[in-house]
């Protein structure tokens, strides 16, 4: 049955064009740095020309940043191309969309955004094409194969619930079972154990958060779980004693992956232990500093994103709110490497006197405590940080004093004596718009 499947899904990737892309990214990855280098600016090349002839937004940036001249690329010049952020988005929606976008089969896609509010981009069939191969070819890494038994534990809750019939379809041939990772409480979570257990996936896709949370609740009650060949997470922050547990209890190595609605999946772990390989032929990824300048390898930033395939919407240069370092190319892969993800740049903290603090100090200060069920850590101040707990039922308060003595020392110590440091036990934290529960919130930027 599961040659059937294949067979099936082929014939669907091949006929939507899919199949193509995704030959064209294994090809990429037998190839050198320099030629890797070399291919990769000849797409921004072809990009940046393209933006420039059609679309309005970029005919005056890029001609203002010099790197179009008499027809020509200067891609000395890339750099000083203004960057591109959400705002952008909203403001601009029109001039950002390309003269040719119709013909492309151009369609709106959106975004929560980090403050809720929507917001709105252009895709179209080649995007479509290009996201569909990279995430084939993330799979096939952790040694998974079209037509054996997946299972997705994700946040699409109208499509988990009440799934269309091309969306039946699409989950039968690729042999799917479909958790909702809205919903996770004790009782669900017996539920969601058993259904992996008796369905036996060979590959679980999950939120890293909820998939942690499932992995913490198994060993709490003493659940036993199959293992899959693997588990890949993404979407959150995958923190190390996060990685340790969900192996512990699953048996079976995780491979992280990193992307962001906008622009897809840029990169995934191989197994080689060496960070997440970026597709180079999908995207180009930069660090900037506080002044908006590159940053050397191995120096953490913010990421700034140009995706190379979508025309309809060119992305140039997106800053796309999170926080990373890129290191050069290592192992047998000639592709460029993310050796860390820090998560969002809003959930960098900030001490009165500038110090920058990375949210995961303050997550790990929760990770591997058996007597936490949930928790949230929020700046609303330089000096005032607020911690939520949702600790579990079983646990008496003074433990719960013990730990807060512990967490709130923690704190103070890198934030300072004198910061406020507010603890709330509560029974709940809620998610955000899109289904996502963010550990550590950021309010403020860096003090002027």
């Amino acid at each position: 049955m599961t040659l059937v499947r294949r067979t099936l899904w082929d014939w669907r990737l091949a006929r939507a064009g899919i199949w193509q892309r995704h030959s064209a990214l294994g090809e990429a990855q037998a190839a050198s740095s320099d030629q890797v280098a070399i291919d990769q600016r000849a797409s921004l090349t072809r990009l940046l020309l393209h933006a420039y002839d059609k679309v309005p937004y970029y005919r005056t940036s890029l001609t203002d940043a010099g790197v179009i001249v008499n027809g020509t690329v200067d891609l000395e010049a890339f750099t000083r191309i203004p960057l591109l952020d959400q705002p952008n988005l909203r403001t601009s929606f029109v001039e950002l969309t390309a003269s040719d976008s119709v013909e492309r089969g151009a369609y709106v896609n959106t975004t929560g955004g980090s403050t809720g509010e929507p917001v709105r981009f252009l895709q179209d069939r080649v995007t479509d094409q290009w996201k569909s191969a990279a995430k084939l070819l993330f799979d096939e890494w952790t040694g998974y194969r079209r037509g054996e038994r997946f299972a997705l534990l994700w946040g699409a809750g109208h499509e988990l619930d009440n799934p269309s019939l091309k969306t039946r379809i699409g989950t039968a041939l690729r042999n799917e079972l479909r958790l909702n990772a809205y919903l996770m409480s004790p009782k669900v979570m017996d539920e969601y154990i058993a259904k992996l257990n008796a369905f036996e996936p060979r590959l679980i896709l999950a939120y890293a958060q909820s998939i942690y949370q499932l992995a913490l609740h198994a060993e709490r009650t003493g659940q036993s779980v199959k293992s899959p060949r693997a588990v890949m997470t993404t979407a959150t922050n995958l923190d190390q004693v996060m990685r340790t547990t969900i192996e512990r209890v699953f048996g079976t190595t995780v491979y992280d992956r990193y992307g962001a609605r906008e622009v897809g999946d840029i990169a995934c772990e191989n197994g080689d232990g060496l960070g997440l390989l970026v597709s180079p032929m999908t995207h180009l990824v930069e660090v900037i500093g506080p002044a908006g300048q590159r940053v050397e390898e191995g120096t953490p930033g913010e990421l700034v994103i140009t995706l190379l395939t979508n025309y309809s919407m060119p992305l140039i240069r997106y800053r796309i709110g999170d926080a990373g370092t890129l290191g050069a190319p290592t192992g047998v892969s000639g592709w460029p490497r993310l050796t860390e993800v820090l998560g969002r740049v809003t959930d960098i903290f900030y001490t009165r006197g500038g110090d920058q603090v990375y949210g995961g100090y303050f997550t790990r200060q929760f990770y591997g405590q058996g007597w936490v069920s949930q928790f949230q850590v929020v700046q609303e101040h330089y000096d005032h940080i607020v911690v939520l707990v949702v600790p579990y039922d079983d646990v008496d308060n003074a433990t719960i004093a013990v730990e807060k003595d512990r967490i709130v020392a923690a704190i103070k110590g890198f934030m300072g004596e004198d910061c406020l440091v507010d603890f709330r036990v509560v029974t709940t934290i809620p998610v955000g718009p899109t289904g996502k529960r963010r550990y550590t919130i950021s309010k403020v930027g860096p003090p002027p």
